[in-house]
């Protein structure tokens, strides 16, 4: 509980007064990585009475033992037009191959949650990659399949919530959709940490526009659309297909330069993975703007060819696809100069749409299939692969 003082200056004078304020109950509890090893960003959120300012607790209490929760860390919070607030708080001093149990709040309490950090150096790591997810009961059910699973990280190629309802974004928004959505997740998003990407469907109409993606999800850096982090040896590259993404422009200067730097220390991080919502290559043109991106590979694909991209994950189309190692729809041989196993040292970047989280499947596969398209199926899902070293 917070003590607030008011004050309110009159004409004639000062009226000073004094109330009690109760934190709200934590709920939305969700993890992600700021890609500092030793280091957990927790997140969650709490409905305030107001979308002004937030009155509850920043604090996370932590430990090795559900019933020894010796550590406590505090952190910020951030709010938009809404009365969500979302709370960010970094634990840091983790040691690897650790279980680690948490709560958040401080005034009211969450359950006990946890999470296990990483192996030091660790012969592989598991990812999990989802898109177009909601609150369907397909998208409920996808994510109860991904509770058993022991995710090392998770990302997510836009389209998350669906709180703009239906259409092709810019839609008005239902912001309790969010609450929803981000509930719906905490079982899985409180033991993995969830990267994220922006989609259509993340932009609402005025005056919201980005703002709840902006708010609630941490997102390394000072620009929430597009950003990287280092995950052990896999350099992540999160971009945006929703905004300006042409040659000139900010994006596009910031990922050549990222993906040049990251090329250049492959030594350390060998793995490169880039993610965003609209797929450079999808076989699935069900509706007006689905279907390859064309505009989008036009503009971003050589960057990915030129610095070694292994693998690009996106979303959008209802469908799973993965790729041949493909540039410019033209299948490539491996490093060795052979097709009969092209994903050894694979010499182009491998594509999969990972988007049959949850909405409708599309039924609009292009045919014949094309020689870059690999496999394909129209099935509810999630995607998992894991990386070595």
């Amino acid at each position: 509980m917070r003590l607030i003082t008011l004050l309110l200056i009159f004409v004639f004078g000062t009226l000073v007064i004094s109330m009690n304020v109760e934190s709200a109950e934590p709920e939305q509890v969700h993890l992600a990585t700021n890609g500092i090893s030793g280091e957990m960003v927790v997140q969650w959120g709490t409905e305030e009475d107001t979308t002004v300012f937030c009155d509850s607790d920043n604090t996370v209490e932590y430990g090795t033992g559900q019933d020894s929760l010796n550590f406590s860390e505090e952190g910020d919070d951030d709010m938009y037009l809404w009365t969500t607030c979302t709370h960010t708080t970094i634990l840091s001093g983790l040691t690897s191959n650790t279980t680690y149990y948490y709560r958040v709040g401080g005034g009211e309490w969450s359950d006990i949650f946890s999470f296990k950090t990483l192996e030091a150096e660790p012969e592989s790591v598991l990812i999990g990659a989802i898109a177009d997810h909601g609150t369907s009961s397909n998208a409920q059910e996808t994510t109860s399949n991904m509770v058993p699973i022991d995710f090392d990280l998770v990302i997510h190629a836009g389209d998350i919530s669906y709180a703009n309802g239906a259409g092709s974004g810019n839609g008005v928004g239902d912001q309790s959709v969010w609450d929803e959505y981000q509930n719906q997740i905490e079982k899985i998003a409180s033991k993995s940490p969830h990267m994220y990407a922006p989609g259509n469907h993340e932009e609402d109409a005025e005056p919201y526009g980005f703002d709840a993606y902006e708010s609630r999800f941490y997102t390394t850096g000072s620009n929430s659309f597009w950003y990287s982090f280092d995950f052990e040896y896999i350099h992540f590259v999160s971009i945006s297909s929703e905004h300006d993404y042409d040659p000139g422009s900010s994006q596009y200067t910031w990922l050549e330069n990222d993906l040049e730097d990251a090329d250049g220390n492959r030594e350390n991080v060998p793995w490169v993975i880039v993610f965003a919502h609209r797929a450079m290559y999808s076989s699935n043109g069900e509706g007006d703007g689905h279907g390859s991106e064309i505009e989008f590979r036009d503009a971003m694909e050589s960057l990915l060819f030129d610095y070694h991209v292994d693998l690009a994950i996106w979303g959008h189309d209802h469908h799973y696809e993965r790729t041949y190692p493909v540039f410019e729809e033209q299948v490539y041989a491996n490093n060795t100069g052979s097709y009969d196993d092209p994903y050894y040292l694979p010499g182009a970047p491998i594509h999969i749409v990972a988007g049959m989280a949850g909405r409708s499947l599309y039924d609009g596969f292009e045919e014949p299939q094309p020689d870059w398209s690999a496999y394909r199926e129209l099935s509810y899902g999630y995607t998992q692969f894991e990386v070595t070293k």
